[in-house]
């Protein structure tokens, strides 16, 4: 009884009940104090010496440095106070990049002794550090693709000034930035210049070295179809329908038509006064000629509908390697600099950036496509003009007509009817039977239908005529399709996009927004801000080649 009652009285005292608990929660924080002390310490030594390796690599990996790269790094340990931790160091080296790297090799990866938590069986910690470097030329190719639609010759709600002088200032600052300074041998960048608006204009010499029908040699621009825009290249060896050369929907009576009344503008410009010089509309391939490029922007003129896709479609292929064989031509012929042969660089290759800079003022619009039956072939028409070419004579042919089947008219430069001879026998002599080409080469569809073929009994009038049915067009929701399909082609290919919003709508800012390979690469500006948003993507290419 009484051994029951100690037994019981002992079970119930709680005198003392806490201290084991104690220590052990004591001990427990020790430890763990202990191990914050020597993480600590194993993260100030790791620092150390991923701060020195750091600095060493992205020294050893100058181009311009001379010196070895394990004695630059040994160099760099051993000032610091820590060359026990010096690392091994590698360097590789190409015809356009330096990379360094430094690491330590497997088993001798640098450690600290533990001062509390080798108590628990814990005797080092280790402290890794490894870095890689690369600086190199780089080579950059770039494709500048710029709207010179009609409206960039408005004037901007921001600067009062036109648009397009706006833009000419920003690009040429884009070129100085890339390209002034440099050394005479220093063939980093390539830069290539698409105009566009209702469509673009290869140009003879570059169009020359595809596979294109033959109806016209009036002006160089290729028809593409859908599927041609889900792809980068252009293949120079498969045969693509050149555009006509017409001028649809306008009222203009000039005869020569206006050039920039047409679907594809010429190759030489003829002026107001009757000059002529070459066209600054058409594309002007891989060049790193600063004075040459500044040149060619200075002369941009604005007319004519929008195109971005077909704009983007070429930027596109003079960035893509299958067109190499097309510049490797242009070299020969003395159009392209001997320092761009074997360009455009294949998308894999090491220290090649691509980029994409695309500029526009507004949405997609139309772009018109001549029907087969008026492309090709003898059109009813018998055209001479005078030794002055002031006097324009027609003879229009109605096959159906009883009596006298030919109606003579003739024109003054100006478009305005100066004698209707009536109906001819025949077409009169040393007059010309005009093949269809030749003939919107000379005047407007809506010329030919109200002043030509109307009078002749082969329509009314433009509309009732049935000629304004001759071309067709697609609009701005089909042309949006394909922008975004060969922006995601070129981003596929890890083509860097740039766009350019100038002044443009919320619906097509998405669109440019979408087409830029982030949201970040998107660009909205209004006046003279398209110069800034030109120079900081020239910052950040420059800054990219050395990091690609």
């Amino acid at each position: 009884m009484v051994f029951k009652t100690l037994y019981r009285d002992f079970y119930r005292k709680e005198d003392g009940s806490t201290l084991y608990f104690s220590i052990a929660i004591m001990t427990m924080m020790l430890l763990i104090g202990g191990l914050a002390v020597d993480v600590m310490r194993a993260e100030h030594q790791r620092t150390q010496i991923q701060y020195t390796g750091d600095r060493a690599t992205l020294a050893a990996a100058s181009v311009k440095q001379t010196e070895s790269a394990q004695d630059i790094v040994d160099d760099y340990f051993e000032k610091d106070g820590i060359s026990e931790f010096t690392p091994t160091a590698t360097r590789e080296e190409g015809l356009n990049f330096r990379r360094v790297i430094t690491e330590y090799e497997t088993g001798s990866s640098p450690t600290i002794g533990t001062f509390f938590i080798d108590a628990l069986g814990v005797d080092t910690l280790p402290t890794p550090a490894a870095a890689t470097a690369e600086d190199g030329v780089g080579m950059v190719e770039i494709s500048m693709v710029l709207d010179v639609s009609g409206s960039m010759g408005w004037a901007s709600s921001a600067s009062g000034n036109p648009k397009i002088n706006d833009l000419k200032v920003a690009a040429k600052e884009f070129v100085d930035t890339l390209l002034l300074g440099r050394a005479d041998d220093d063939t980093t960048f390539s830069i290539s210049i698409i105009p566009y608006s209702t469509q673009v204009t290869a140009g003879e010499a570059l169009l020359s070295k595809y596979t294109v029908t033959n109806e016209h040699n009036s002006s160089h621009c290729i028809d593409f179809t859908a599927d041609d825009f889900l792809t980068t290249e252009i293949d120079s060896t498969v045969e693509m329908q050149r555009t006509g050369h017409f001028s649809p929907w306008t009222d203009s009576k000039k005869i020569p038509a206006r050039w920039w009344t047409r679907t594809c503008i010429e190759d030489t410009i003829v002026e107001s006064d009757g000059s002529e010089r070459d066209s600054n509309r058409k594309i002007l391939p891989l060049s790193d000629d600063a004075d040459q490029l500044k040149d060619y922007i200075d002369g941009l003129l604005a007319s004519g509908w929008t195109s971005t896709e077909v704009g983007i479609k070429w930027g596109a292929a003079l960035l893509d390697p299958e067109t190499r064989p097309v510049i490797d031509h242009l070299v020969d012929d003395n159009v392209v600099s001997t320092d761009f042969s074997g360009r455009p660089h294949e998308y894999t290759e090491e220290s090649v950036l691509k980029v994409m800079v695309v500029m526009t003022d507004g949405a997609n619009t139309n772009q018109y496509f001549l029907d087969p039956d008026v492309a090709d072939g003898a059109s009813p028409v018998w055209y001479k003009t005078d030794i002055d070419e002031t006097i324009r004579s027609f003879w229009v042919h109605n096959p159906t007509r009883s009596g006298p089947k030919y109606r003579r008219l003739d024109y003054n430069n100006d478009g305005d009817l100066i004698t209707d001879l009536g109906w001819t026998h025949g077409h009169g002599t040393d007059t010309t039977q005009l093949t269809y080409q030749g003939l919107w080469d000379l005047v407007t569809m809506r010329f030919a239908s109200d002043e030509l073929f109307g009078p002749a009994g082969l329509g009314d009038n433009w509309h009732s005529s049935g000629w304004n049915d001759h071309f067709s067009r697609i609009a701005w929701d089909e042309k949006d399709n394909r922008m975004a399909n060969i922006c995601t082609a070129a981003k596929n290919n890890d083509v860097t996009m740039y766009t350019i919003g100038f002044e443009v709508e919320d619906d097509n800012a998405a669109k440019l927004m979408s087409c830029a390979s982030t949201d970040a690469h998107f660009y909205r500006v209004e006046g003279v801000e398209i110069s800034e948003a030109f120079a900081a993507i020239a910052s950040q290419i420059n800054n990219l080649r050395l990091i690609k």
